[in-house]
């Protein structure tokens, strides 16, 4: 029996993850309905997911993993990667790097409306205010370099 090993789940197709889950389910040999009672999971999301109609997630397939010889293992470990595995990049979610990238904007402009505000001598001239703003904007480019890479 060979071993997979997934180190990044997030980005396989469901096609993929329907061939995976049911090569390893016909390996032990299990069917459908005994590996859905042993990982605690439905039947019918055990079909949707072999089936390719669905794309599961890390979860459930973590539950699955433990009854079929599966290992779902994350990049920053480092693990020996056999000639069955499969080596994915991460998949972006938009809607969190966009809330990241708002969130971190707003935060840094209250920051230093904050410090504006309590100063009572700052900024003295037009200087130190082109600093200050050429200072945010270093941040928040490092900031959206790191969430959006």
């Amino acid at each position: 029996m060979s071993l997979n090993v997934i180190t990044e789940i997030s980005s396989l197709t469901p096609a993929q993850t329907a061939g995976i889950v049911k090569k390893g389910r016909l390996e032990k040999p299990l069917t459908q309905k005994e590996l859905a009672d042993l990982s605690g999971i439905s039947l019918r999301s055990l079909q949707r997911i072999e089936n390719a109609e669905v794309l599961p997630r890390l979860y459930t397939l973590r539950l699955l993993a433990k009854h079929i010889n599966l290992d779902i293992s994350s990049s920053s470990q480092s693990s020996p990667v056999s000639e069955a595995s499969i080596a994915i990049p991460l998949k972006p979610n938009l809607a969190r790097k966009w809330i990241l990238s708002i969130s971190s904007l707003v935060f840094i402009v209250l920051s230093f409306s904050a410090f504006v505000i309590q100063s009572p001598t700052f900024p003295e001239n037009l200087f130190e205010t082109v600093n200050m703003v050429r200072a945010g904007c270093i941040i928040y480019t490092v900031i959206l370099y790191n969430i959006w890479k």
